[in-house]
């Protein structure tokens, strides 16, 4: 009956606007650099209608989505490959440059990458591939 009343509730999305949302994820994935004016045009929407579609869908705006895809490529890549090189790591993820990366790792983390490879070991379960 909980189960029966909850599904009820669910918001049901248009079908039209959820392709939207994926062709723009599907760019956000494939373009680390992209902006939200591009994710517009993919989207045939103005940036102020995509910001509020992109919420309602997704729960974020599409610029806080990107910093999020951002730094779990970084950490996908990190997980992946030993490397330390940060300045080319930074770029492969989007960033504009090293210091970007940074402020970006400690804004989400805590910890700058360098710290953050001595407390834990990297994981991305966004790119990761499900067991």
């Amino acid at each position: 009956m909980i189960e029966s009343y909850l599904l009820n509730r669910l918001h049901s999305f248009d079908e039209y606007n959820m392709k939207r949302i994926d062709a723009v994820v599907k760019g956000i994935n494939e373009q680390p650099m992209i902006s939200v004016t591009d994710l517009s045009q993919i989207a045939c929407l103005s940036d102020k209608q995509l910001n509020r579609v992109f919420a309602e869908y997704v729960g974020s705006m599409p610029k806080e989505f990107i910093r999020i895809v951002r730094l779990q490529r970084a950490l996908y890549l990190l997980q992946n490959s030993a490397t330390e090189n940060f300045t080319q790591l930074a770029y492969e993820c989007g960033f504009y440059d090293q210091a970007h990366l940074i402020k970006e790792f400690k804004a989400f983390s805590g910890y700058t990458p360098k710290e953050y490879l001595l407390v834990c070991d990297p994981y991305s379960d966004y790119f990761s591939d499900p067991l």
